[in-house]
């Protein structure tokens, strides 16, 4: 690993980070952001889904609970959606115990699940982990 690489391990890649509460929004996207990633936000299910079929990223964070079209569904469409099926998905949610209804769904589940409060060190190691980015 170059010493660029160990400094901005997320350089070259992009994020759609999806929250409705402008702190974490702003928190979340500034951590990718340090860490070399080009960051696009949304604030609710449908400008996520709209960025995603637009930006193509590498990698979505998903916040379940936000104004829009359901969250739920979002994630259904993105893993029902052909030329969206491979992307990595992250949940980082305030609300952990819905953590077993994402994964009951019949589609392919995220590749990360982070309960909030996160800490900057958590989310770098579950998205590097979503990426398949090593230590």
């Amino acid at each position: 690993m170059t010493q660029t690489q160990e400094a901005l391990p997320l350089a070259g890649r992009k994020l759609v980070v999806a929250d409705d509460d402008p702190d974490q929004l702003t928190y979340l996207a500034t951590v990718f952001e340090d860490y070399g990633a080009t960051v696009v936000r949304a604030t609710n299910g449908d400008e996520a889904l709209a960025m995603v079929q637009s930006e193509k990223p590498d990698l979505l964070t998903l916040d379940l609970e936000m104004p829009g079209r359901d969250v739920g569904e979002v994630f259904k469409i993105l893993r029902n959606d052909p030329e969206l099926a491979s992307l990595r998905i992250c949940i980082v949610t305030g609300r952990p115990e819905l953590r077993k209804l994402i994964y009951q769904r019949a589609v392919k589940p995220p590749e990360g699940f982070l309960a909030k409060p996160v800490t900057e060190e958590s989310l770098l190691l579950a998205v590097r982990k979503a990426l398949d980015l090593s230590r």
